[in-house]
């Protein structure tokens, strides 16, 4: 199969699962949970669906997995009837800890520039505080009298 299809199905399996979880599955306990990423195997045997939700604690985050791993069959189902191909590939999800990660790297981030302007220091550490007020150009130094 080539790359090209191999994408498009990809896609078309991760707008399904995602459209399946947010309008026909009727658990209450099913939160917010995204489809990130399908990865599908070149035989398509197997298509690994990365998932991530907004998950306060690891607890919770299990929660999201059982319910997921709950409904794999109807989920497969669900898949089965909107690819057009012969076989349907097994679904295996796996967290995604990629937004996770980005959330607490833009939370450290942000610490860092509100204890920069706590400690009065440029908000922007690629400036040099010395190069004057944001939006001028620094001062160009003077020839040499010499």
């Amino acid at each position: 199969m080539n790359e090209r299809r191999i994408a498009r199905l990809e896609e078309q399996i991760k707008e399904r699962l995602a459209e399946v979880l947010l309008r026909e599955i009727a658990d209450p306990r099913l939160g917010m949970v995204t489809i990130t990423r399908v990865k599908l195997d070149r035989e398509m045997v197997t298509a690994t669906v990365s998932w991530s939700c907004l998950a306060t604690s690891t607890g919770e985050r299990s929660k999201q997995e059982h319910l997921l791993e709950h409904a794999r069959g109807f989920l497969q189902r669900e898949v089965a009837k909107a690819l057009t191909t012969h076989k349907v590939p097994q679904l295996r999800f796996r967290y995604d800890e990629s937004i996770e990660g980005s959330i607490r790297v833009q939370g450290i981030l942000e610490r860092l520039r509100k204890e920069r302007e706590a400690r009065g220091e440029s908000p922007d550490p690629s400036r040099d505080p010395d190069d004057g007020p944001p939006g001028e150009a620094p001062p160009r130094p003077r020839p040499d009298p010499a």
